[in-house]
Order: structure tokens, then sequence, then C-alpha cells
């Protein structure tokens, strides 16, 4: 939380290249926390922190904040947090297929990604395409 409050200004100076520090390191604590421990990662009280980190990581690279704009980049860390479970990664990973950015087009993973995050309860309103039988 301190490298998204930093990240944003929340409170403080703002200072995105020392916010994507604090979250690489949360990210990095958490896997290492997991490696000690030997948990699944699905399973365990600390995917929650774990995953936001990830996907935090993945919109800093997307965007640039404190950190070389690197949108394939960003598209990958999104996939792991999306693999995970994470809804906000699903959907962004989804937009990024839907509309090419930072890696190939694809719409039909891109539906797979928008239906996961609508099991979860993200708002399908303007999606109506991923229950085409063509993106099944």
């Amino acid at each position: 939380m301190w490298g998204l409050t930093l990240r944003h200004g929340w409170g403080c100076p703002k200072n995105e290249k020392q916010g994507f520090s604090w979250l690489r390191r949360a990210a990095q604590a958490a896997v290492g926390d997991l490696e000690k421990a030997r948990i699944d990662v699905k399973t365990s009280p600390i995917k929650g922190e774990l995953v936001l980190a990830i996907y935090e990581v993945g919109q800093c690279f997307f965007q640039g904040w404190g950190v070389k704009k690197d949108q394939k980049m960003g598209v990958s860390y999104f996939e792991v947090a999306a693999n995970l479970g994470d809804m906000d990664a699903q959907q962004e990973l989804a937009f990024c297929l839907a509309n090419g950015r930072g890696c190939k087009k694809d719409r039909k993973a891109a539906a797979k990604w928008y239906r996961e995050a609508v099991k979860q309860g993200v708002s399908d309103v303007g999606l109506a395409w991923i229950y085409k039988e063509k993106f099944q």
C-alpha cells in the first residue's frame, strides 16, 4: 500500500519511481514468503497481497509509472495476476487482448477473460459480444 501511496501522492509527495520500487519489493516478498512456507498460492492468505502487488507492478509497466513504459511487460504481469484470480487483472488483460495493446489482438481470449471477471461480479454492461458463440 505504501507503494501505491507514493505512486499516486496520497497524503505525501508523489514519487512514481519510489512507488514502483516498493510495489516490486512487495511482490518479491510475497513470492518469497510463499516459497519459504511451501504454500499453494491459490489457498494462501498471502494471495491477496501477492496478486495486488503483481497487478500494480503490471500497471506501472503498462502506464510508465516510475519505470520505462513497457506495455508488453505490463500485459505479462496482468496475465499472472489474472491466472491467480484477480478480477481487475482479468479485465485489464481482456482489454489489452481485445484492443491489441501490449500484445497481439485476440478477441476470443479477451472474451474468456472478460467472462472470468464477470463471474466475480464485474459488470458486463457493453460486453454482450463476449457471449457470442464465436467467442466461446
